[in-house]
């Protein structure tokens, strides 16, 4: 009697159990994407400007209040204030994290705002842009 009145129940309770307790939805890095970091970490990390500024995208857009950055030879004039000292000991321990709302589009936070974008485009990882989000 008892086993026949848990059948039914014992598929409801694990129900109930699955669809409250929480997942992880969350997207992970492809290895297109890991191994385009570890190249671009490499080279900001080490202060290999040309390298950088061979993987990024432009005009390179900025945090609202600055300019773009439209050539390489701006960005290389403003490396070091893109990639100030707490920048570079950020990315020493960063990990690309997957954009939710687009595909092939990550980014890299450091403190509490500021964040490093990165987008798949003709077929290649870039540096696309910087923001800060409390601005």
């Amino acid at each position: 009697m008892k086993a026949k009145f848990l059948l039914p129940v014992v598929p409801m309770v694990l129900g109930i159990c699955f669809t409250v307790l929480p997942q992880d939805n969350s997207r992970k890095a492809e290895p297109a994407m890991v191994a385009f970091w570890t190249r671009f970490q490499s080279a900001v990390t080490r202060g290999d400007k040309a390298a950088v500024a061979a993987m990024s995208s432009f005009p390179l857009e900025m945090p609202y209040g600055m300019k773009r950055i439209r050539t390489k030879q701006q960005f290389l004039r403003d490396y070091t204030r893109i990639f100030d000292v707490e920048t570079k000991k950020c990315f020493v321990e960063a990990k690309p994290q997957p954009d939710e709302g687009k595909r092939k589009r990550f980014w890299i936070g450091c403190g509490e705002a500021m964040m490093y974008w990165f987008e798949l485009r003709n077929g290649v990882y870039k540096f696309v842009a910087v923001d800060n989000v409390n601005e």
